[in-house]
């Protein structure tokens, strides 16, 4: 009886039940029942990766992208360990995950033979289903929750034991969705009421959650700063509300409590409510169960219906938006003096993208100096980001997961996120043929972002240079060209460009001219 191919068959239909409609297969030979299986299978969409990496990844933009879990099938060994940094991106993110990896049979556990370690149970924690099987065992996935899940597999030699089966999936009727448990608005009105002065602050949101939040905080009337993540940061709506000259003015603000919206906030203040702004209280209103602090009290909701069963009453702190307004001026004059500086690139940057553009901003310091600095005028444009973890690795294969036919897709990462992920592009010859994709390298030579952590102000160059920054002058023009993709070296954002379908860009901000900037930026906030 042909077992390991009836079992890689009952895998994909497995899958294709839970809602996957597209696999990321990795190269190996301890998975061939499942390739083999997979190839002659009609239905899914099939994406071939020699870098399990990159494949995991590049899965996870997929799930960004669409909701859906995209399986991704590798090999035994070390190839399953590969997995672990996008498992534990999806798993704070929540983001659903399928993990199929062949194995050897039991027998070979703890025994060193080549290509056989302790797979089972790898991910730990972060699947919470985990499957352990031999082909010819029976199983199902009715234990997963639609969160991450491990299926490992063992098949014994002959592989391919037997004649290839030709499935064929397709649609069945929309299966059911359970309603969702009722929503309680009573924590958050108490919230509310018992604080008159709350700072709002807006990480990621997912679309649907995005107008009932507009509408709810306009409904307040509270000062609020939205991250680029959130889609809120150009708001119309809230205009007269957002805070619009940086987190550092927030410490300028009499608040008495702090109400996070969405996701797990990027901007350093979220970090200091742990230290030097530990007595405000914390409340988190969020489709996500983390609280993203050691303390504060979580609400997990869906935004669209939790936030339009409260009456919130107007709260206005004029005094404060005033002066942010002002401080928001100086940066305005600080950026049109230092063109060539970081900050003033990421706002020409901004400037320049097309509206309606998607973009996937890579790492911290692209993402907090497009907070700072970016225009405010309306783009229509839409962002993502592997914030989960707040990892870096793994971005260029995520942001390919996520581009989309129809607009413009933009990544704009630092240096060393490329430097993580530079097999991404492997997968391009695959994807639509008319999908528009801008990588933006902002190469500053290093990790910049830890000459401004002021608990490393006491580690002076060259060390701070050599060991927290990693200093480098590599330029990514060869690696554009070992992948034919059509590059070009900014050092200024020019006002227009035709730029190629599929493009590098890599910009070079002046050193001086940043360094400079980023002084005159600390001495405007020195000023009482």
């Amino acid at each position: 009886m042909p077992i390991n191919i009836e079992a890689a068959s009952r895998i994909l239909s497995e899958s294709w039940a839970a809602g996957a409609r597209e696999l990321c297969i990795c190269s190996g030979s301890r998975n061939s029942p499942l390739i083999a299986v997979a190839t002659a299978a009609s239905g899914f969409r099939r994406l071939a990766f020699p870098d399990e990496r990159s494949a995991a990844f590049f899965a996870l933009g997929r799930a960004k992208a669409t909701g859906c879990p995209v399986p991704v099938i590798t090999t035994s060994g070390t190839a399953v360990a590969e997995l672990l940094p996008a498992v534990i991106e999806a798993y704070y993110s929540g983001l659903p995950m399928i993990l199929i990896t062949a194995d050897r049979p039991r027998r070979f556990r703890g025994t060193g033979a080549p290509q056989s370690i302790e797979q089972r149970s790898i991910f730990g924690s972060y699947c919470e289903t985990s499957i352990d099987i031999e082909a010819g065992e029976a199983f199902d996935f009715s234990s997963w929750n639609g969160g991450r899940l491990h299926l490992n597999v063992g098949f014994d030699e002959p592989l391919i034991d037997g004649e290839i089966l030709s499935l064929d999936f397709v649609e069945d009727s929309p299966r059911e969705v359970e309603p969702a448990a009722p929503v309680d608005p009573s924590v958050l009105q108490s919230f509310l009421e018992d604080h008159r002065n709350p700072l709002v602050i807006v990480g990621h949101l997912d679309q649907p959650d995005r107008s009932a939040t507009e509408s709810f905080l306009a409904a307040l009337g509270a000062p609020v700063y939205a991250e680029a993540l959130s889609g809120l940061r150009e708001s119309e709506v809230l205009r007269e509300l957002l805070i619009t000259a940086g987190e550092r003015i927030i410490a300028r603000g009499a608040f008495d409590s702090i109400l996070r919206i969405g996701g797990v906030p990027t901007l350093r203040f979220w970090r200091d409510l742990e230290t030097t702004h530990a007595r405000l209280p914390v409340l988190n209103v969020s489709r996500s169960p983390f609280p993203g602090l050691s303390r504060g009290t979580t609400i997990v909701a869906a935004l669209r219906d939790l936030l339009p069963m409260l009456e919130p009453s107007r709260r206005p702190m004029d005094s404060f938006l005033e002066e942010d307004r002002r401080m928001a001026k100086r940066l305005e004059d600080l950026l049109a003096t230092a063109p060539a500086s970081e900050l003033a690139l990421f706002r020409s940057l901004s400037e320049f993208v097309p509206s309606g553009s998607h973009l996937f901003l890579g790492n911290s310091l692209p993402i907090r100096e497009w907070d700072l600095a970016a225009t405010r005028a309306q783009r229509d444009l839409s962002f993502s980001a592997n914030r989960g973890a707040n990892g870096i690795d793994g971005a260029i294969s995520t942001f390919l997961g996520v581009a989309a036919p129809g607009r413009e897709n933009w990544a704009v990462v630092g240096d060393l996120t490329l430097m993580y992920d530079l097999s991404a592009p492997w997968i391009l010859a695959q994807l639509e043929s008319d999908l528009v994709l801008r990588l933006v390298v902002i190469n500053n030579g290093g990790g910049r972002i830890f000459g401004r952590v002021s608990a490393l102000k006491g580690v002076q160059p060259p060390d701070r240079e050599k060991f927290f920054e990693n200093g480098h002058d590599v330029s990514f023009e060869g690696w554009a060209t070992m992948w034919r993709l059509p590059y070009e070296r900014w050092s200024s954002v020019p006002t227009s460009s035709s730029l190629p379908s599929r493009s590098v860009i890599e910009i070079t901000p002046d050193a001086d001219a940043t360094a400079q900037a980023w002084k005159k930026f600390d001495e405007l906030w020195s000023i009482q």
